[in-house]
């Protein structure tokens, strides 16, 4: 486990040196919208200091049983870059509703209205990691594909 996240910030040192320098890092102190909300804000600014940026924040916040299913960081940005996600990166505005929380569980509904003015939602799921170097901090388990939103778009 803690060689596992070792690699991962020399991988995040070695491909995105100037990246590194500006990453929040999970902590206990954060709560779980407070981690979704640096994980969107980040994303609508993906560019801003480096390219893909906003992702390499996001998956700072990746949860370790994520990471490991998802692979390295090259991977994971171009799943957010694919069909199912893209509409996140550049996006104009998002909303965060709480949907459920426990002591180390929490669900949200984030919808986005996109680049291009759609509107999108999806279910972001969160953890608090249970050992290790990251123990008690909240990190992303899983975002769903987009849902059907009400209006039918």
């Amino acid at each position: 486990m803690i060689r596992s996240c070792l690699l991962l910030i020399a991988s995040i040192l070695l491909v995105f040196p100037a990246i590194a320098q500006d990453l929040i890092t999970p902590d206990p102190g954060l709560t779980p919208d407070h981690v979704v909300e640096i994980q969107l804000s980040s994303l609508q600014q993906n560019d801003m200091s480096v390219p893909d940026g906003g992702i390499a924040q996001t998956w700072a916040f990746a949860h370790p049983n994520n990471k490991a299913a998802i692979g390295p960081l090259e991977r994971f940005a171009s799943m957010i870059k694919g069909p199912s996600y893209r509409m996140l990166i550049d996006h104009q505005e998002h909303t965060i509703q709480s949907v459920v929380q426990s002591d180390d569980y929490a669900m949200f509904v984030v919808s986005v209205i996109s680049s291009t003015g759609q509107k999108y939602s999806y279910r972001w799921e969160l953890s608090k990691v249970q050992s290790g170097i990251l123990s008690g901090s909240w990190m992303t388990t899983n975002v769903s594909a987009p849902l059907l939103n009400v209006d039918g778009t």
